[in-house]
C-alpha cells in the first residue's frame, strides 16, 4: 500500500487536538481574518485569532463563528524612517485611522476579545494604546475587561485569574483613579498576594541642557569581559527619559529616567542569575556623548556612550576643515 501522505500542518496540530489546547491563528487584515475563519472550520480546533486590527471590517463574520480575538495594541503607524516620496495608499491611511475602532466593533458584534501589548516596548504605552480604543468608541469597562477577565476566559484560567473573587490568585493593581487617565497613579501592585509599592520615578530638578533622544552605543566591561549594548532613548520636554536597552541579555524597558541640566540617570530591570535586578545608568551628557557608571547588585561599572556614526562624521568634518 502507498505510504500515507505527511502533512506538516496536521502534524503540528496533532498534539493541540489531542490536548484540546487553544490554537492561536495570526490574522490582522480582512483577508487574513476571513482565511482564519475558514482554517478553524477546516482544522476543527479550539482556535483564537491574534492581531485583529482590521476587525472593524469583519466583526459580524467573526461573531457568527463565535471565535475569540486577541487584539494587538501596537496600532499601525507610519515608519519613522520611511521614504518621504513613498506615499501611502488610501487603504493604508484608513487602516491607521480605524484600527483603534476594532475593539468597539468587536464589542458591538458580541465577540469576546482581549488586548495584548504586541510590539510595545514601553509598559506605560500599553494603557495609552488601550485609551485610543476608548476614544474610538469602546466602553471603559469593556477595555478593562479586555485586560483582565476576558483573556483569562479565552485561555481557560478564569477559575484562577481575571477578577477579584475568593479563591483566585491575588494579582491586583490598586490605582488612585481611572486606570486609563494619564494623571492616574498606580499606588500598589499585589503579585500572588505579595504587596509591592510602586516607586515614584525621580523627576529632574532643573531643565535639561540638550536632548538625549536617539540611539546610543554603550560600552563597558563586566566581570565577564567587554560588552556593548544599544540604548534607544526618548526624552520629554521636562527631561523625563523613556526607551529601551538592548544587550545580549535581551531588551529591557526604562523604568524611570531623567536628564537634569547635563546629569542623567535611567534604570532598567533585567534578570540576573535567575532573579530580577535593577540596573541604573547615571553620569553626564555633553550633547554628543555619555559618560558615567552602571550600578547593579553592589557593582559599579564605568561606561561610555556614543551615537553610531557620530565619531566617523566628526572625523570627516575635521578632514573637510583641514
Amino acid at each position: 500500500m502507498a505510504r500515507p501522505g505527511y502533512d506538516r500542518t496536521v502534524a503540528a496540530l496533532a498534539r493541540a487536538l489531542e490536548d484540546h489546547a487553544l490554537v492561536l491563528i495570526p490574522a490582522n487584515n480582512s483577508v487574513q481574518l476571513r482565511r482564519a475563519l475558514q482554517l478553524v472550520d477546516r482544522w476543527h480546533v479550539n482556535g483564537a485569532i491574534y492581531g485583529g486590527q482590521m476587525a472593524y471590517e469583519v466583526a459580524p463574520e467573526i461573531a457568527a463563528k463565535k471565535l475569540p480575538v486577541l487584539v494587538n495594541l501596537k496600532w499601525p503607524e507610519a515608519e519613522k524612517d520611511a521614504d518621504p516620496e513613498d506615499k501611502p495608499s488610501l487603504r493604508t491611511l484608513q487602516f491607521r485611522d480605524r484600527a483603534p475602532s476594532s475593539p468597539a466593533a468587536l464589542a458591538k458584534a458580541g465577540v469576546k476579545f482581549a488586548f495584548y501589548s504586541g510590539g510595545i516596548t514601553v509598559p506605560k504605552d500599553t494603557l495609552k494604546a488601550a485609551k485610543k480604543s476608548i476614544d474610538a468608541g469602546l466602553a471603559p469597562d469593556a477595555a478593562l475587561r479586555a485586560l483582565t477577565l476576558s483573556p483569562a476566559e479565552i485561555f481557560g484560567v478564569v477559575d484562577r485569574l481575571g477578577s477579584i473573587e475568593n479563591g483566585k490568585i491575588a494579582n491586583l493593581v490598586v490605582a488612585d483613579g481611572d486606570l486609563f487617565e494619564e494623571k492616574t497613579k498606580i499606588k500598589f501592585v499585589f503579585v500572588d498576594g505579595h504587596k509591592f509599592e510602586v516607586r515614584e520615578p525621580e523627576k529632574p530638578k532643573d531643565p535639561p541642557k540638550g536632548d538625549i533622544t536617539g540611539k546610543w552605543k554603550l560600552s563597558y566591561t563586566t566581570p565577564d569581559g567587554p560588552e556593548e549594548s544599544t540604548a534607544d532613548l526618548t526624552m520629554d520636554k521636562d527631561g523625563t527619559i523613556s526607551g529601551t536597552i538592548t544587550s545580549k541579555r535581551g531588551t529591557a524597558s526604562v523604568i524611570s529616567g531623567y536628564l537634569s541640566v547635563d546629569k542623567f540617570s535611567f534604570t532598567i530591570d533585567i534578570p540576573l542569575r535567575g532573579s530580577p535586578a535593577d540596573v541604573t545608568f547615571s553620569g553626564t551628557f555633553d550633547g554628543t556623548s555619555l559618560k558615567g557608571s552602571i550600578s547593579v547588585q553592589g557593582l559599579s561599572l564605568e561606561f561610555t556612550g556614543v551615537k553610531p556614526g557620530a565619531a566617523s562624521s566628526a572625523m570627516v568634518n575635521r578632514g573637510g576643515a583641514q
